[in-house]
């Protein structure tokens, strides 16, 4: 009933002049949250729809033999159904009555591990095989041809797409049972090790669930593998070792060191001053100079000064990956060599039963760590259940580790829930628990990704943090927040929705934020315990802001000016703000009060902040007046808004 209501009220909004309708589009857009598993709706698809024979998908079904749920046959009606979606928003009925305008997933099955579809009459028929499945099939013909295809994809009378898999092999070869229950983690790491010997791909069958304990292993991916529509449950009750990941992507060649090859570099270096035996990933270490000097309930003494960069076999660096600091002395120098072609994990729904450990800083490490370079993570779904009144938290299911050009898309994940303990000043803290992580990763990107629950939840924690990474994109993301812990080197947020931990920066370079918006307390959150700073600009595009807290400040900053961090602290030197739009009423600020005590010129910072050296604004916007300032800080804010 009460989402009948809903239903009713929102379509009454939306029959609602412009301006009306913008008083109540918040209670929309988190009624919708609420539901969890929400899609931005920035998404850019590749298609503007698809027919058969010039009719649009909008008057077919999909008929299925078996409508059971996780059945191989109602697995790939869904697959199908997700592929639609994926390529222009769609989907289609699921039925198992006969129609006459269908796609219909055929009973018989191929003993030749073979795949086929074909156009006739005006109905698409589609048949898999034994052993390799139906969806694997069907996801494939959408990776080669649909998501390939422009403009409107017309299935016409007489095609046919065929595929063949080879060289591969699937977890039962090796033992597997896939009935939830047998334990199939030695299996699973054995089918890898063959794999990965002998060049082949890995399979896991269509129709299992694949049950992992605790034991202290770690399947060492080298190869493409397809987990396609097979489930797999990640017990951690009794975990062996909590720092063991189950699932490692693993470079080809091994790391090594050139510490003692290299000297002393400055921040405009462009050569490191030796080869190396391919492209790589360099992280170079100062073990003599203290970064990132954190303040507040979790201070520290901060961490070794360190950096990331790409390096050519020249070893020249590469322009995108500039040094961000200099190194008067480098203590350590690793190099992770990058393969050249890219490697794919598909598919696969992980449910993790949570740990019920002392809630302390015991981080469990129990998903997928990736440390190849060139890797693409492709439709991952993730789960947490049985969270209970305590628990430990986790550093990330899917992890990003000294690599390159790595891309997670189309993935569902979950948001953990909140445990306090007592932080390092003595005082209880909320830990950070995560279902994503990266650290010294460069050039990642999260492509069309959710979360399973209300990314407005602060029950929740924030679904992602990052230490120490360059150039990190969401694009299509919707997410309960945007993370640079310890610095990154640009950020790029776009075509995004994000929840109540926001957009949290701490970093240098360009931030670019487009097409996005956020339900947070600030649009922007510069992180305080890490002194608020941005070196570089700040860009904002055509976005929106929905204020949960008592303020409309679109940079949060705070800075006391009298702690060390490691590091001069800036806000943005240059700002640029076109097409922002403020669901609230009353004062808009672009910063808050970022010190207190700095109220007037005769101030004496013993670690100023440097202030910003441009804002431009346009296209502003609010319910009600549309006004904006700088801040009520005015002896450190001095440049007026240009347009």
């Amino acid at each position: 009933m009460f989402s009948q209501i809903i239903a009713v009220f929102m379509c009454i909004v939306s029959c609602l002049p412009a301006p009306l309708s913008q008083f109540f589009s918040e209670s929309v857009l988190k009624y919708e949250l609420s539901q969890g598993s929400y899609e931005s709706p920035y998404i850019v698809r590749p298609l503007d729809g698809i027919t058969v024979n010039g009719v649009s998908i909008d008057e077919y079904c999909v008929v299925t033999p078996d409508s059971t749920e996780a059945s191989l046959y109602f697995n790939a009606a869904k697959t199908l159904n997700n592929e639609f979606h994926k390529a222009c928003g769609k989907e289609i009925a699921i039925t198992e009555t006969a129609a006459e305008k269908s796609f219909i997933i055929s009973t018989a099955l191929s003993d030749t591990d073979s795949f086929n579809l074909r156009v006739e009459n005006g109905n698409v028929y589609i048949t898999g095989s034994t052993k390799t499945g139906i969806s694997r099939g069907i996801s494939a013909f959408a990776d080669e041809v649909l998501l390939n295809a422009e403009g409107s994809y017309d299935f016409k009378d007489g095609y046919e797409y065929n595929k063949t898999f080879s060289d591969f092999v699937i977890y039962e070869d090796f033992g597997a049972v896939g009935d939830g229950k047998a334990d199939d983690f030695e299996a699973i790491v054995k089918t890898h090790e063959y794999a990965n010997e002998n060049g082949l791909s890995v399979f896991a069958n269509e129709t299992a669930t694949y049950y992992i304990g605790g034991a202290n292993k770690t399947a060492i991916i080298k190869t493409d593998t397809d987990w396609s529509t097979a489930r797999f449950i990640i017990d951690d009750t009794n975990v062996e070792k909590i720092g063991a990941w189950v699932f490692n992507i693993a470079p080809s060649e091994s790391s090594y060191s050139i510490t003692d090859k290299v000297s002393p570099l400055k921040i405009d270096a462009t050569n490191i001053g030796t080869t190396l035996s391919a492209k790589s990933l360099v992280v170079l270490t100062d073990s003599n100079v203290k970064r990132y000097i954190r303040k507040g309930a979790n201070q520290n003494s901060g961490s070794n000064q360190s950096d990331v960069i790409l390096v050519d076999k020249s070893g020249n660096i590469s322009p995108d990956t500039p040094l961000i600091w200099d190194f008067d002395a480098i203590t350590g120098a690793t190099v992770y060599p990058i393969d050249t072609e890219t490697l794919t994990v598909k598919g696969g729904r992980f449910t993790t039963i949570a740990n019920c450990a002392p809630s302390e800083y015991t981080y469990y490490a129990r998903g997928i760590q990736v440390r190849r370079s060139n890797t693409v993570i492709d439709g991952i779904y993730h789960d947490v259940i049985n969270e209970g009144k305590t628990g430990a938290p986790y550093s990330a299911f899917v992890s990003l580790s000294c690599c390159a050009d790595v891309t997670v898309k189309n993935g569902t994940f979950t948001g953990h829930k909140k445990y306090s303990t007592i932080g390092s000043a003595g005082t209880s803290v909320s830990m950070g628990t995560y279902d994503i992580g990266a650290a010294t990763a460069v050039n990642a990107s999260f492509i069309n990704c959710k979360q399973t629950n209300d990314i407005t939840d602060g029950d929740y924690w924030g679904i992602a943090g990052t230490n120490y990474c360059k150039n990190l994109m969401y694009d299509g993301c919707a997410f309960s927040r945007f993370d640079a812990h310890q610095g990154v080197l640009n950020a790029t947020i776009k075509n995004s929705v994000l929840g109540h931990h926001g957009i949290k920066l701490i970093g240098m370079g360009t931030a670019l934020i487009e097409n996005t918006t956020v339900l947070s307390d600030s649009f922007v959150d510069l992180r305080s315990d890490y002194g608020s700073t941005w070196n570089g600009e700040l860009i904002i595009r055509n976005c929106k802001f929905y204020p949960t807290g008592i303020s409309n400040n679109i940079v949060n900053a705070e800075n006391s000016e009298d702690h060390n961090f490691g590091y001069t602290c800036y806000l943005p030197q240059r700002i640029e703000i076109d097409g922002f739009f403020v669901h609230s009423i009353g004062m808009n600020f672009i910063f808050p009060m970022v010190n207190s005590k700095h109220i007037t010129d005769s101030y004496n910072a013993a670690y100023p902040v440097v202030s910003p050296q441009e804002i431009t604004v346009n296209n502003f916007s609010d319910l009600l007046f549309g006004q904006l300032c700088v801040s009520m800080n005015k002896a450190i804010f001095k440049t007026p808004i240009s347009s």
